[in-house]
């Protein structure tokens, strides 16, 4: 019987504390931050499923769409429906290569492999994830400014005048 209760203690210690609590937080933030951007394109029901009703999304470049708050519904009737496929005609493959998270929320990088409508487009990204009750309640997207203008928009590179 002794050897029960110090089984059970070990257990309760091992399984309930406070540490292991916050670490399946953070595994289960990380899983659902992951299927999300695993399902944005593909399965929008998806994706959308994992989001906070107050969610928001902004991708933190400085031009065109950088900036504008998009909600859970414009974000996949707009954004991922219209947007996304007039300058990404064919696609992007997106690699996660490295992930951060905790109780609070995630950080994912990626690596992109795509032709944007003005020639090759392989970007770097961080996604910064928020959670709130389980679900995500914001995303940051970041990225390299000067690939998106140069790539998916008609933006032109020319050298400043020295005067």
């Amino acid at each position: 019987m002794k050897k029960l209760i110090i089984i059970s203690i070990a257990f309760l210690f091992t399984f309930c504390s406070p540490s292991n609590k916050e670490n399946i937080l953070s595994k289960n933030n990380l899983e659902t931050a992951q299927s999300f951007l695993d399902n944005i394109i593909i399965n929008p029901a998806t994706a959308k499923s994992l989001l906070h009703e107050d969610f928001t999304f902004a991708w933190m470049g400085i031009i065109e769409q950088g900036g504008k708050i998009w909600n859970r519904d414009n974000l996949f009737d707009e954004y991922f429906k219209n947007i996304i496929p007039e300058i990404l005609p064919n696609g992007i493959v997106l690699k996660t290569v490295d992930a951060i998270s905790d109780n609070n929320g995630v950080a994912i990088i990626q690596e992109g492999d795509a032709e944007g409508k003005n020639g090759e487009y392989d970007n770097k990204y961080v996604w910064i994830f928020k959670m709130k009750d389980g679900l995500i309640h914001s995303v940051r997207e970041y990225n390299s400014d000067i690939l998106v203008a140069t790539q998916l928009y008609d933006y032109k590179l020319v050298p400043l005048d020295k005067e």
